[in-house]
């Protein structure tokens, strides 16, 4: 099959446009990070080109994606991403793979779908959407004497009522605790420190 070049160049500007929504009006207003987000456009245009040309060789469309997932895996470790930054990426991915398979093809369906997922990126990481829920990590100077007494002590440190609590780590000897902490801005708590929750000095 030949590669019209027409019909690439009209695919490459509007994956172009999809992916700059997605890196620069998305998630970079939203988040500034900056290295993230060329990640997620070299990622994109190369699976773009990935794509496009299995579009008119042997090459299977299989052999494609999962080199870049290969690729994926490799970068994902590289660095610490969170859940959201681990979502903008796949999007990316999907984005390239869709564009670059619509190469010479109906346009209906890669514009719809282009449309689709930047519009549930779009509403799922709206700042107003669940905005009061919260999560932080802690390095706590005590050790736990009880899970109350510690969630307790929480809630005044942050000043806000605490919806889930895990103990990633736990130092005996150095009289250490780390925690994971959900909590809503919104519902603020008063109270003192709880005498369950053991600080270095008392401990």
């Amino acid at each position: 099959m030949s590669l019209d070049y027409g019909q690439l160049l009209l695919a490459y500007a509007i994956n172009l446009v999809a992916i700059a929504v997605l890196a620069y009006g998305l998630y970079f207003r939203r988040h500034q990070r900056r290295d993230l987000t060329l990640g997620f456009v070299g990622v994109n245009v190369g699976l773009f080109a990935v794509s496009a040309i299995t579009t008119t060789t042997t090459l299977s469309v299989g052999f494609g994606i999962g080199l870049f997932a290969l690729l994926s895996v490799i970068r994902l470790r590289s660095s610490v991403a969170t859940q959201e930054e681990i979502g903008y990426y796949f999007v990316a991915l999907v984005l390239g793979i869709v564009n670059g398979l619509a190469v010479g093809e109906s346009w209906g369906v890669a514009l719809t779908l282009d449309a689709m997922l930047l519009g549930v990126i779009y509403v799922a990481d709206h700042p107003r959407l669940l905005r009061h829920a919260e999560r932080r990590t802690l390095r706590l100077d005590g050790t736990i004497a009880s899970a109350e007494g510690l969630e307790a002590h929480v809630e005044d440190l942050i000043g806000f009522e605490v919806t889930r609590l895990d103990v990633l780590d736990l130092d005996y000897v150095r009289g250490r605790t780390r925690v994971d902490v959900r909590f809503r801005s919104d519902r603020p708590v008063q109270g003192g420190p709880s005498d369950a929750f053991r600080t270095g000095d008392d401990a």
